[in-house]
């Protein structure tokens, strides 16, 4: 069905289990919360920003907003490609607990959003071996919790500097399956309609490049997370969800490492990168 099929199951292998574990749990562990308005913001930002370095991306670097009187960062970098269109895959990285305004109480977010936050990062390291006709652009956004404002901000500025974007691929809450283990798969069926034909088509594709990795897929409208404001912009939009019903855990101090299904998250790390690698055209050095 794919013509790079067999060299894509090939670039899967190089996909490590062992650092998504390691770097969901740095995240929901090492820093009490990840509240946007929390001390613990900045250094996460850091945190991040040095592990997009380690795994020798282009331009690791922070994009900055204000929003409740403060300076808030996105981080950012990129993997160059051949043309000028660019896939951007994202995540947010910040977490809250019942209470959305306290900054304070621990919020480990393991779950929400540890999990895409750390496939995001795997994805690159391992992708930055190989070249794409596309460019990559990865964006770890702030705010999210908070009403999208991370995401807010930077689909404002891209779509004002007229930026080109094949579409835009989300990551969040990534690792509470149902029984069938089953993955959602985010359809944009709102918001700017002119936007669902592309994203359908997308969707479609994504759901055979799942049945050739034997994951079970269902889809899901999208609605709520950090892909939303680049639709509202006029792009196309994508995510993974997880399709267990309602995680116990939502937002409180139990969303930690030990509640995570990593086999199932690693299911969603080896479908962000096989829809990569076909979407954005494999090609030999």
């Amino acid at each position: 069905m794919f013509q790079d099929n067999d060299r894509i199951a090939a670039i899967l292998k190089g996909l490590s289990r062992t650092n998504i574990e390691r770097d969901v749990r740095y995240l929901s562990t090492q820093f009490p919360t990840r509240h946007t308005l929390s001390r613990y913001a900045d250094p996460v930002a850091e945190w991040l920003l040095n592990r997009m370095v380690e795994n020798k991306l282009s331009r690791p670097r922070f994009h900055y907003y204000n929003k409740a009187g403060k300076r808030l960062r996105n981080v950012l970098a990129d993997l160059p490609g051949k043309n000028t269109t660019t896939i951007l895959l994202s995540a947010h990285y910040d977490s809250r607990m019942e209470r959305l305004g306290d900054a304070q109480a621990p919020a480990p977010g393991a779950n929400d959003n540890a999990t895409g936050v750390a496939v995001l990062l795997e994805v690159a390291r391992l992708l930055q071996n190989y070249a794409l006709t596309d460019n990559l652009h990865f964006v770890l956004f702030s705010g999210e919790e908070q009403g999208l404002w991370g995401s807010q901000a930077y689909a404002k500025e891209l779509k004002a500097k007229k930026t080109e974007l094949k579409f835009v691929f989300n990551l969040d809450q990534i690792g509470y399956p149902p029984p069938d283990r089953a993955i959602y798969v985010d359809r944009d069926e709102g918001g700017r309609p002119e936007n669902n034909a592309s994203s359908a088509a997308l969707v479609e594709r994504i759901q055979k490049i799942a049945r050739t990795l034997k994951i079970p897929t269902r889809v899901d409208p999208a609605y709520g997370s950090d892909y939303i404001p680049f639709e509202q912009q006029g792009y196309t939009i994508v995510g993974l969800y997880e399709a267990g019903k309602d995680y116990p855990q939502y937002h409180s101090t139990k969303d930690t490492v030990d509640r995570v299904d990593f086999p199932y998250v690693f299911d969603m790390a080896r479908l962000a990168t096989a829809t990569i690698l076909h979407e954005g055209g494999l090609f030999t050095r």
